[in-house]
């Protein structure tokens, strides 16, 4: 996608910064690879699992990665990241960096479980698991619910850097340091990221980057093109990487303290069996929304990361691809309702249009559903932080218009009429108000 096809109501100053940014990428991609060629050490990705395992060894003095099946998951990234994702020079450094940290991570707490035992002891109770299309305010609501200081969501710094490695580093500040540098360098490279997701390193991180240190994730198949990897995680169970899930809150705990743990990602209506499975006790909130309005944002925002990894990326197959895949996931969402008839307490369905016009309304349902009463505190912090600039959102970013051409609500629609049917999700652009449902799904 060129430069001068982006939104037209992008500012000035944004439009100069991303010309900035992809004369730098293309250099990079272009005359790094070459100079280091002529220094005999070019980005090439190992060709083996067993080589990033050494390597990550080798950086840590530790050899415990205490996680079974992790070769094979590394096995089947590594080879789709190869063979599929024509990653150029910026996307085969951050790939082998990425994979080296997440290594380094599970070398780490490996150790840290075995230095510090009663970590394992450390209670993960009724956690709650936000989940459903992408872009459906559920960033807005894991804030909302943030405002209780009650509950306790895992921070970006944290769960890119779970550990400290040094005595000096206990209360996290040298990782929140290097999180924000890692997130200046993705705007440096690539400013419609911050416009299509807007994160600091203190803002509360999905539960696809915990998963992501046992390479049983689908963040990899939103950063890079790797559909033999993506079938590879459809095959199979994920009941041990949500058992990992486990252990890796409870590290979490163990630094910087617990609460009621309030987690967030689309991708878990994928495995929410397993998750069921792990955590029984579990409360499920299903968010909603016409996914007309849904489906190009998601295609924006993995064109904007693939297409920095990769000079191969194609608009048309990506909005093919999130076409495809989240109709995939809406089918997966009617058998949440379907399939928990006898687990109704668990399952909580909370819809677009009423969370964004009464926020207040809809917290006093999710808090009688989770049991616990929604204090005058709370309301007041929450409507304190209703009125800060950009509490919920998105901006707009280059591809959103292309991608709405080539997703047009009507097909999108048609793809998804039984999700829209069963949930009786309204157009967006319809204004009645939404009248509650009283169907038990």
């Amino acid at each position: 996608m060129e430069i001068w096809k982006m939104n037209t109501r992008i500012d000035v100053w944004h439009r100069l910064r991303l010309l900035r940014a992809q004369a730098i990428r293309q250099s990079v991609n272009t005359a790094v690879p070459v100079l280091e060629r002529l220094r005999t050490s070019g980005a090439a990705l190992p060709n083996c699992a067993e080589d990033y395992l050494q390597l990550a060894q080798q950086a840590t003095g530790l050899d415990d990665f205490g996680y079974r099946g992790l070769t094979e998951g590394l096995e089947q990234l590594l080879a789709s990241a190869i063979n599929d994702a024509g990653l150029n020079y910026i996307g085969r450094k951050s790939f082998r960096l990425d994979t080296l940290r997440l290594l380094g991570n599970l070398l780490w707490l490996t150790e840290e479980r075995k230095q510090i035992p009663e970590i394992r002891d450390i209670e993960i109770s009724a956690p709650v698991f936000i989940m459903g299309l992408p872009r459906t305010a559920s960033t807005f609501l894991h804030s909302l619910l943030m405002q209780d200081p009650a509950h306790r969501a895992p921070r970006i710094w944290e769960v890119t850097y779970p550990c400290p490695q040094s005595a000096l580093d206990r209360s996290g500040d040298d990782r929140r340091a290097r999180m924000q540098r890692n997130l200046l360098w993705l705007d440096f490279l690539e400013p419609d990221f911050q416009s299509a997701y807007p994160a600091t390193s203190e803002s509360p991180q999905e539960c696809s980057e915990i998963l992501s240190n046992v390479f049983a994730s689908l963040r990899f198949d939103t950063t890079y093109d790797i559909p033999s990897y993506l079938a590879w995680m459809d095959g199979r169970s994920h009941e041990n990487a949500y058992t990992f899930h486990r252990r890796f809150l409870q590290h979490l705990h163990h630094h910087n303290g617990g609460g009621r743990w309030i987690l967030k990602c689309p991708d878990h209506v994928f495995f929410y069996n397993d998750i069921l499975r792990v955590y029984p006790d579990a409360r499920l909130i299903v968010t909603h929304r016409d996914p007309s309005k849904v489906i190009p944002s998601v295609a924006a925002l993995t064109m904007i990361l693939q297409g920095l990894f990769s000079d191969h990326t194609e608009a048309t197959r990506v909005a093919n691809r999130v076409l495809d895949r989240w109709v995939l996931g809406s089918q997966r969402i009617i058998d949440i309702a379907r399939s928990t008839h006898a687990l109704q307490k668990n399952v909580l369905h909370v819809f677009y249009e009423e969370l964004t016009a009464d926020p207040l309304a809809t917290l006093g349902r999710i808090y009688a559903f989770l049991g616990s009463p929604l204090s005058p505190e709370v309301r007041a912090r929450v409507r304190n932080y209703l009125t800060h600039p950009g509490a919920g959102g998105y901006h707009s970013n280059r591809y959103a218009r292309h991608f709405k051409t080539l997703l047009p609500a009507p097909l999108v629609r048609e793809r998804f009429h039984e999700y829209i049917d069963y949930f009786g999700v309204i157009p967006a652009h319809q204004t009645r108000e939404r009248k509650r449902s009283n169907r038990s799904f």
